[in-house]
């Protein structure tokens, strides 16, 4: 009992002492700054004027200054009602100065980024302790990328205005080597293989080693060959695989690693039932499992998992519900490896266009660019009809690059916003110059090509060129969106002067003025049917008596026939590639029937057949293959023109043979003859020149090129055919496309005229 009655009294007195003690705050003194401002300190104290102070308050202003970094000493007073705080600051940073280390794992900008975010830059109030935390990171930057022996000094100088100067001096020293590599424990794939996932392992022969740098040990590469490893094999359905153990055996002198990885790879887990569940509107089960790449009983495989749930988002998002959600919940089967999948479809509400908003386009006006998209504002949202929209503008030509984003209407749930961020391409040129091609020799080009006139999607033409074989002037318009329905309309005139001697070594000269109208109609949203008439006269001289003699059915005498010539021509197209330049995905289908009407003095028809397929096969890489027939046939008892036939050889044939020197030959010159059958057919693997900083015009190519030309169709065989292999550069400059090619013919006949290397202006792979 007296025990408590004293206990009570003492803590009486002492919470009496306190309130004694505490005296409010009328005014704040601040001592000793030199760098740190009033107001700063002032935000960080836990007390303001009206406050009482005591000794608790003490304490907390101390431990709230001192958190600031700023202050290697604090002390706090209080006299009649003043609450002295009297500071004494850390230094400010007069410099923080990283040498001696080379760029294998620092770079100067990154450097600046961490000084910054650390605050070690100049002006900013010295903390040590974060100069040890600055240390300790590039430390432990050194040691992932195989620095064990780097050494890391630092010097601290404080001039007579507190003001701090750092030295940090980085002594690299040697990578570790990797003595030795090895994985065990896979049966699937061979150890070799596996190493091939890593970039780092044991060192390639020394030549190749000395660039390579593969036996350089990284703990990054490592860590990265691991992931892709884990990839690969659950990728393939062994959702079991493992890594047992990693074991990197430095050694003593930290100059060389040995690294021994075990796993384990599993069973592989195979498809079992796959349900759907949710609001599936008018879709079926049976509907959706169409669009699943996998079905029942195939391995597992999660990349084909993901583009069957991307399929069936399409299906939903076409329909106007972007914000679907499709869950897929796997259930495994242990015992029998066996995955089966419910896919829930939450639809949530359907979406609607609110804004479509087109920038960058500086010249192409917007009526051009939206006439291209399947949607208005208003419209229901279509994931494949936005898709289609930026393939149309791509494959306008009108663009280098053409992006499309789409972003929710702040405020509601049914509606968004889409925006189309172009880049104009040069899509004409005023020229007036030389240039020098192996097919036509040196030329000279005076003219004005626009294929967007005024940025209003209009084609408009004028030209002069002269070459040693061709001369040429013409003027050429066309409107593709001539109704609201995209029919075209085209129009032209034209003079064209033909020199055989320079275009296929024969002696004969085609002088050709006349006029063209064409008409398009758009069959489907990738499919289109073009008409042309063109009337023309032809003036038609044969030079001399040999050519005379190898062509005496056209050609007799030395006179000039002036002849006409009234032609109808039907192009039909279809093309899904993404992009008019350089595509990487898709198919272009051509079929071009020429034939002349019997009011003119030509009797004959011409048939062209093409298809270009693209294909990506990797990050930065483009499969194609192409193919061409060509079919020129007589009719009413008259044979087909000899300036109409299909030569071989070249830039646009066969690459690594002559131009135009390919195909039958006259029985009395032995010169190339043409033929009325054209055969061609080719391969190319396409990857930009990443080795080039801006090359986003430039690709490189390694092809095989294969085909024949036949005098007539009864005549083809296969002995006719010719194949060449090689590579080749196209670079799309300001005066139009670039082509270099290096080529070796690998099946050719004795008497073929063949090169290693041409160029040519004015065509791309």
């Amino acid at each position: 009992m007296q025990k408590n009655i004293i206990r009570s009294f003492l803590i009486l007195g002492l919470t009496l002492s306190l309130f004694a003690q505490a005296l409010p705050i009328k005014s704040i003194e601040i001592l000793g700054l030199n760098v740190v401002s009033r107001g700063t300190v002032l935000s960080y104290l836990p007390v303001e004027t009206g406050d009482e102070y005591g000794k608790k308050t003490s304490g907390q202003i101390i431990r709230a200054l001192y958190k600031t970094g700023f202050f290697k000493d604090i002390e706090t007073s209080q006299e009649a009602g003043v609450l002295k705080i009297k500071l004494q600051e850390n230094p400010s940073i007069k410099y923080v100065e990283v040498v001696n280390y080379s760029d294998k794992v620092l770079h100067k900008d990154s450097l600046e980024l961490i000084l910054k975010s650390m605050k070690l830059s100049q002006g900013k109030i010295f903390n040590k302790q974060q100069l040890n935390k600055l240390v300790k990171k590039l430390e432990s930057a050194y040691t992932k990328n195989g620095y064990y022996n780097t050494k890391i000094n630092k010097t601290i100088k404080t001039d007579k205005h507190n003001r701090v100067g750092v030295k940090i001096d980085i002594d690299e020293g040697e990578v570790a080597k990797i003595d030795s590599m090895k994985i065990s424990g896979s049966k699937v794939h061979s150890e070799k293989d596996l190493l091939g996932l890593f970039e780092i392992g044991e060192s390639d022969f020394f030549v190749l080693n000395y660039f390579t740098k593969k036996d350089h040990y990284s703990k990054i590469a490592l860590d990265a060959g691991i992931e892709a490893m884990k990839s690969l094999y659950t990728n393939a359905g062994y959702l079991d695989f493992k890594i047992n153990k990693i074991d990197a055996n430095l050694s003593d002198d930290k100059k060389s690693i040995s690294v021994d990885i075990q796993i384990s790879e599993g069973e592989p887990y195979k498809i079992g039932d796959v349900q759907f569940t949710g609001n599936l509107l008018n879709q079926s089960n049976d509907d959706l499992r169409s669009l699943l790449v996998i079905a029942k009983g195939d391995v597992y495989q999660q990349k084909k998992i993901i583009e069957s749930i991307q399929a069936i988002r399409s299906v939903f998002s076409d329909q106007g519900y972007y914000f679907v959600k499709i869950k897929p919940t796997p259930s495994e089967d242990k015992e029998k490896h066996v995955i089966s999948l419910n896919i829930n479809v939450d639809l949530n509400q359907k979406v609607y266009i609110n804004r479509i908003i087109i920038t960058g386009n500086t010249r192409t006006q917007d009526k051009v660019i939206r006439r291209e998209i399947g949607l208005s504002e208003g419209s229901l949202y279509s994931n494949s009809e936005l898709k289609e929209a930026v393939n149309k503008i791509r494959r306008l030509g009108f663009f280098s690059d053409v992006k499309m984003d789409i972003s929710k209407l702040e405020g509601t749930k049914d509606k968004v916003n889409v925006y189309f961020d172009l880049k104009e391409a040069k899509t004409g040129s005023m020229s007036i110059g030389v240039a020098q091609s192996n097919s036509t020799g040196s030329s000279f080009n005076l003219g004005v090509k626009e294929k967007n006139f005024l940025g209003t999607g209009n084609t408009f033409n004028v030209n002069f060129s002269t070459s040693n074989a061709v001369t040429e002037a013409g003027f050429y318009f066309e409107n593709p969106y001539f109704t609201k329905d995209k029919h075209s309309i085209s129009y032209g005139l034209f003079n064209k002067s033909l020199d055989g001697s320079e275009l296929v070594d024969n002696n004969y000269k085609v002088d050709e003025t006349g006029a063209i109208f064409g008409y398009g109609i758009p069959l489907t949203k990738d499919t289109r049917i073009n008409s042309k008439l063109k009337f023309s006269k032809k003036d038609i001289t044969c030079l001399t008596v040999e050519f005379i003699n190898d062509e005496p059915d056209q050609c007799s005498d030395f006179n000039s026939q002036k002849q006409t010539e009234v032609k109808a021509s039907l192009n039909w197209s279809n093309t899904t590639l993404n992009r008019a330049y350089y595509p990487t995905e898709g198919v272009k289908n051509t079929l071009n029937i020429d034939a002349t009407l019997p009011i003119g003095d030509f009797h004959y028809y011409k048939l062209n057949a093409g298809h270009r397929n693209y294909r990506n096969i990797g990050k930065d890489l483009t499969f194609k293959v192409n193919a061409s027939v060509g079919l020129l046939q007589g009719y009413g008892g008259k044979e087909a023109p000899f300036f109409e036939r299909y030569y071989g050889g070249g830039s646009n044939s066969i690459r690594g043979f002559e131009f135009n020197t390919l195909g039958p030959t006259y029985d009395i010159s032995g010169k190339a003859k043409g033929g009325e059958l054209s055969i061609l057919t080719g391969v190319s693997i396409i990857s930009p020149m990443k080795f080039v900083k801006d090359s986003k015009n430039m690709r490189m190519s390694a092809f095989i090129d294969t085909g024949g030309v036949y005098d007539k169709t009864s005549n083809f065989n296969f002995d006719g055919l010719r194949m060449s292999t090689g590579v080749a550069f196209s670079w799309i400059t300001p005066v139009g496309p670039l082509g270099i090619y290096a080529a070796k013919p690998l099946i050719k006949k004795e008497g073929d005229d063949t090169t290693n290397f041409e160029f040519t202006l004015g065509s791309t792979f």
